[in-house]
């Protein structure tokens, strides 16, 4: 949930930037036996983000693949473990980026979402600044 909240006040600080926020919920701690409830997806209010619950941990899964498939491509030294979750992450891509059956590259990929907010905010702009270079 601090992820999600931590991304509000990103997106107040950018209030015209040109983005979409995807947040996938899944179940990683015990507690997380259902969906979000109407408080916690309130959290982000922003109209350019979206929210979906994944029950079957599925995006995790294909990242892990992907990434598997070509650690170094994505940043990684090494394969992730089998049954690694991908959780409590953001990915900024750049504009046009069109995920077909791999992960794209991201242009930013770091985490926990709370601890990042700078970072993130500076990615968000630099995708900015290359889709308004883009002819």
């Amino acid at each position: 949930m601090r992820g999600a909240s931590a991304l509000q006040p990103l997106l107040d600080a950018l209030p015209d930037a040109n983005v979409r926020t995807f947040v996938v919920w899944e179940p990683v701690i015990w507690s997380d036996i259902a969906p979000p409830t109407s408080s916690v997806l309130a959290l982000l209010r922003d109209p350019r983000a979206a929210q979906y619950w994944d029950a079957k941990r599925s995006l995790s899964r294909d990242i892990v693949r992907s990434v598997n498939q070509d650690p170094r491509r994505y940043g990684f030294d090494e394969p992730l473990h089998e049954g690694f979750v991908v959780w409590d992450v953001v990915a900024v891509f750049e504009p046009g980026v069109v995920w077909g059956q791999d992960l794209p590259v991201p242009a930013f990929y770091d985490g926990p979402v709370m601890y990042r907010v700078d970072r993130i905010s500076q990615a968000v702009a630099t995708a900015g600044r290359l889709q308004e270079a883009a002819p």
